[in-house]
């Protein structure tokens, strides 16, 4: 009878694939960019909303990249948070200057949105709207950064694949010299 060892294959992680990693986090920031605009337009700035994109994000990482979150892709879900984060504010001032130009207008923010003179409008008042939200930007920035910053560690650290103490070595059984096999 002979023992056969482990193969040391099983030992091997599976390769991270950053780039469908990525790809499936990506996902999140249009999530993110509508559950912004809904909490904006209540009148909030919440750390929510870059938790719940941290956490999606991370998790469809996972699942696109075969279940590992290196340092590159903790900085891929936290280059995620940050695009979302920035494109969700430029929405959620879209949002609110489209509420203004419907109530100037006599029509809803959806119309006002589709009128000819609507983005051109709201280009030339762009740095003036920037300028007036400038606080609250840097105020989304922090909260963000908070909000998605224990996410991104935890899924960094859970990710981590120990390396395996090596293998005992098996000793065959003694047999007794003095009994015939």
């Amino acid at each position: 009878m002979s023992f056969t060892p482990p193969s040391e294959a099983a030992a091997v992680p599976v390769p991270e694939n950053v780039v469908r990693g990525g790809m499936f986090a990506a996902v999140a920031v249009p999530l993110g960019i509508v559950l912004w605009v809904v909490i904006w337009s209540i009148g909030f700035v919440s750390a929510i909303v870059a938790f719940a994109v941290a956490a999606f994000a991370a998790w469809l990482y996972r699942k696109g990249s075969g279940g590992l979150v290196s340092r590159v892709g903790a900085l891929v879900i936290a280059g995620i948070v940050l695009v979302t984060i920035l494109l969700s504010f430029y929405f959620g001032l879209v949002s609110d200057y489209a509420k203004f130009a419907g109530e100037q207008l006599g029509l809803n923010p959806f119309a006002a949105v589709l009128d000819p003179l609507f983005w051109p409008n709201f280009n030339a008042d762009f740095g003036l709207l920037l300028n007036a939200n400038l606080l609250n930007l840097l105020f989304a920035v922090a909260l963000g950064t908070l909000g998605a910053f224990s996410v991104i560690r935890k899924a960094y650290r859970s990710s981590s694949i120990p390396t395996p103490a090596p293998a005992a070595p098996v000793i065959p059984p003694v047999t007794n010299p003095a009994e015939p096999s």
